[in-house]
């Protein structure tokens, strides 16, 4: 029961509540959104992500799904630090990066989207140290698939400025291209890029060599957790305003993982045109490398380990430091 002392004080506290109206704002949840906007690459690590819409644990709580695709590293950093986009799929580095600028997300999960490997139809090259003297078509310089490349490299003993030579194209796409129609004889790609090329190349007749390089970490780096490329972060106001939603997103995603990993026929069809690839070539490529994803907290150690030897070639790689314990949600 309350007091009646109790209650005068609490009358006059309310009473000067029309006077303060951001104060009263404070005293109710945030208004849960009508719409939310989620963006990812054209890799596997988006599927998940693009497939929320699906699971009515997330729409019953926002009804509409707007889903954007970004083709370039740029794009993604502008959408998320303008806000245009609530929850993407990024590579983990660039994660790190915003987070200790300062920009205000959180990490979800990480993931293997994306895997790289070197396809040649050299037949000297068989291994990384035989690219020693070779030409090797990489995208995104300066990013992810350049880094770890070098990265690799640097542990098999070769020195990625002197004894390789980097061809630089803007996306994976180009690299395949380039690839296919024998402009190109040594290419990094991505999946499903890379399942694509060796399809493609095999009803040419084109004998190709394929380096993934997810073997290559495990060899020198002596550790059996796969490179966690990929992650999934939101705006921190998202977390902070609506938990519920956040929990809803997160089972969802791996709800859906386990659904792709289970059903590759079923989710190539559906994402195909995603990855302009046709469907047969996108369920090859998850049938030979499935989804493989960790929530953020059980990541960190792993995630650690990965971003230490990302600053071993630059601390500007994960934004100079180690992100802190509020970074992973969890």
């Amino acid at each position: 029961m309350i007091s009646r002392r109790r209650f005068l004080a609490l009358s006059a506290g309310t009473a000067l509540l029309p006077l303060f109206p951001s104060f009263v704002g404070c005293l109710h949840a945030a208004e849960m959104p009508s719409k939310l906007a989620v963006a990812g690459p054209p890799a596997p690590l988006t599927m998940p992500l693009a497939r929320l819409g699906k699971q009515p644990g997330v729409t019953e709580l926002v009804p509409t799904i707007d889903v954007k695709q970004w083709r370039n590293p740029d794009i993604m950093r502008t959408w998320i630090v303008s806000g245009e986009v609530s929850v993407v799929a990024t590579p983990a580095n660039a994660a790190a990066i915003l987070y200790n600028k300062n920009v205000p997300v959180r990490l979800l999960d990480v993931n293997n989207g994306g895997i790289l490997s070197v396809l040649s139809t050299d037949t000297a090259v068989t291994s990384f140290k035989s690219l020693k003297g070779k030409t090797i078509v990489v995208f995104y310089r300066g990013d992810i698939p350049d880094v770890i490349t070098r990265y690799l490299l640097q542990k098999e003993g070769l020195n990625p400025d002197t004894d390789v030579t980097f061809s630089y194209v803007d996306s994976p796409f180009e690299a395949l291209q380039m690839f296919l129609s024998k402009r190109a004889d040594t290419v990094l790609l991505p999946e499903p890029a890379a399942t694509a090329a060796l399809m493609k190349g095999k009803s040419q007749g084109l004998a190709i060599n394929q380096i993934v390089l997810q073997e290559i970490w495990e060899r020198v780096t002596g550790r059996s957790s796969y490179i966690p490329l990929g992650a999934t972060i939101c705006q921190a106001a998202l977390a902070n305003d609506h938990p519920q939603l956040i929990q809803a997103i997160t089972t969802a995603i791996g709800a859906n993982v386990s659904w792709i990993n289970a059903h590759p026929a079923e989710a190539a069809k559906e994402f195909a045109e995603l990855f302009s690839l046709k469907a047969p070539v996108l369920q090859k490529s998850l049938e030979r490398f499935p989804i493989r994803r960790t929530p953020a907290v059980e990541a960190r150690k792993d995630l650690e380990f990965y971003y230490s030897a990302l600053m071993e070639m630059s601390p500007k790689l994960v934004g100079g430091k180690l992100p802190d314990s509020a970074f992973y949600l969890g």
